[in-house]
């Protein structure tokens, strides 16, 4: 048993035969208790005075016959013990590079899909698991290095009677660096993604403000009386200061633009989107600026149809006064109502 060859042609089979050696030991273990005893017993024979059933020497030589014999037994038993842990350590480091290839195969299943979104929430929702199993794989690097490790020290001890060690690692490697190369790329194809993502979300946002805005400053309401066009004039030049702090913001689109990815920024919609703010930025600004000027005018002319009023009052006072007047009959007053 301790000199068989049979050290295991997988991982499961070497635990099987290193449980069994295990009950061997064992086995050897209570022997050497009973043979222990046993030489101690002979070797009393051999020191009796008088009588003696055996020639001393012969005893001595079989106790120690008995006892090279066990020697040898539990020399044996280390020595398969040793060498069936090698094998362990050699079929759990090729189990090991099993579940690496596993999970390697499934990762590069996943990225092979390409899939960057179809919009803002998708490509985020997909960024969050890319950074997930940026994290995994972090740990499977770490797992893998010392896997490797164990590797080299494989090889070097057993280069001549393990030469797949060696090219199950070199395999192993080119894989590993494979996924690295393509999360690498779907890393920034979904960073490319979210840039015009983001970018698309921002123009429909400002496209949106814009409508609003334009609805507001293309308004008729021009105010029924002084009072109520300056209210009206005063929220409009806030209108206009916000049309005026966006002018920088259309401006850029285009900078913007020109740095996305260059399958997304020859896109023929996005173009066309910016196109469109471009052009409706440029109408509410002109319209924000004629219903500046339309409400300044309502303004002149309701501040004159009050200036207009105050005269009517005034020469109505006047003519009421002239009507009433009687000329008095003394001098003095005659004088304070010429006066």
């Amino acid at each position: 048993l301790l000199v068989s060859k049979d050290l295991g042609k997988h991982l499961l089979e070497v635990e099987d035969l290193l449980q069994k050696h295990g009950l061997l030991e064992a086995d050897i273990a209570a022997q050497t208790e009973r043979v222990q005893a046993l030489n101690g017993a002979a070797l009393r024979f051999s020191e009796l005075e008088g009588y003696q059933p055996c020639d001393p020497q012969i005893i001595c030589n079989r106790v120690h016959h008995v006892q090279s014999c066990l020697e040898e037994l539990e020399a044996l038993a280390a020595k398969r013990r040793k060498e069936l842990e090698d094998s362990r350590q050699l079929w759990t480091f090729f189990q090991e590079m099993e579940d690496a290839e596993a999970w390697i195969g499934e990762k590069e299943k996943i990225l092979a899909t390409k899939t960057c979104g179809r919009d803002l929430s998708s490509v985020l929702t997909l960024t969050a698991n890319h950074k997930t199993m940026l994290g995994e794989l972090g740990n499977r690097r770490a797992l893998l290095h010392q896997t490797m490790k164990r590797g080299e020290k494989i090889a070097a001890q057993k280069s001549s009677s393990c030469p797949g060690v060696q090219e199950k690692m070199r395999e192993v490697c080119l894989r590993w660096k494979k996924l690295e190369e393509v999360t690498g790329l779907h890393q920034r194809r979904l960073e490319d993604a979210l840039s015009f993502f983001q970018f698309r979300a921002d123009v429909d946002d400002l496209v949106a403000w814009l409508q609003d805005l334009y609805r507001v400053a293309s308004s008729d309401d021009f105010g029924h009386d002084d009072y109520s066009t300056q209210g009206l004039l005063r929220k409009h030049r806030a209108v206009v200061d916000e049309v005026e702090k966006q002018r920088p913001v259309v401006g850029a689109l285009r900078k913007q633009l020109a740095l996305l990815a260059p399958d997304h920024r020859q896109g023929v919609d996005i173009q066309i989107r910016v196109v469109e703010v471009e052009q409706l930025y440029g109408e509410v600004a002109e319209v924000a600026v004629m219903r500046c000027q339309w409400l300044q005018d309502a303004l002149a002319v309701y501040r004159m149809f009050s200036e207009v009023h105050a005269c009517e009052v005034w020469l109505e006072e006047k003519e009421q006064w002239l009507e009433r007047m009687e000329v008095p009959e003394e001098l003095d007053e005659v004088e304070v109502v010429q006066h």
